[in-house]
């Protein structure tokens, strides 16, 4: 067997597929979202994740006003709206998740915005921060979970899609590269640009 060598500045890609997650905040009536690839857990107890996020994005300073986020899961037939949200700027539209298409669940206790359309979500109070590298791992603890009706202990696969990351093309207008669990896979250009 031959192993070729890998671009060390491309050695994340090994990982994929990852299946993306969508952390939302709310600062000030502005709602901002973005996919997230670098997301895991760390402790049972106390329920820990980490989510790693590059601080030149809006949403991430969002998150350090807020102190708090919510984790959405979003299954494959959210590829396009997913993809959007990574190429739009809080700074630019004050409700994310409006001007892709998704919708926030009202709810009056909850003190960061669910995305309605989820399979699933984690509400987070930020821990602590750690700078690596082009990135800042956020530690955060899981204050609640919730999910569909096709979860119980683990995923029902017959019911629930995955949406998987498998890597963005192009530079000045990206395309967001899906898959299903399904074997669909699916490039999604986005409208809007960067």
């Amino acid at each position: 067997m031959t192993w070729n060598r890998v671009d060390r500045a491309r050695f994340h890609r090994l990982f994929y597929p990852e299946v993306p997650v969508v952390v939302t905040v709310g600062v000030n009536g502005r709602v901002g979202a973005m996919p997230a690839i670098w997301c895991m857990p760390l402790s049972f107890d106390p329920p820990l994740i980490g989510i790693a996020i590059a601080p030149e994005h809006e949403t991430y300073k969002m998150i350090m006003r807020a102190g708090s986020f919510v984790v959405n899961w979003l299954d494959y037939s959210h590829a396009e709206q997913v993809g959007e949200l990574g190429e739009i700027s809080a700074k630019e539209y004050p409700q994310k998740l409006a001007a892709v298409g998704l919708n926030v669940l009202k709810k009056e206790k909850r003190s960061q915005p669910l995305i309605e359309e989820a399979s699933a979500v984690l509400e987070c109070r930020m821990l602590e921060k750690h700078r690596t590298g082009t990135h800042e791992l956020i530690v955060a603890e899981v204050a609640n979970a919730f999910a569909k009706d096709y979860f119980h202990d683990y995923w029902d696969y017959s019911k629930y899609r995955p949406l998987l990351y498998a890597g963005t093309t192009g530079k000045k207008r990206k395309s967001w590269r899906f898959m299903s669990t399904r074997r669909k896979t699916a490039g999604v250009t986005q409208r809007h640009g960067s």
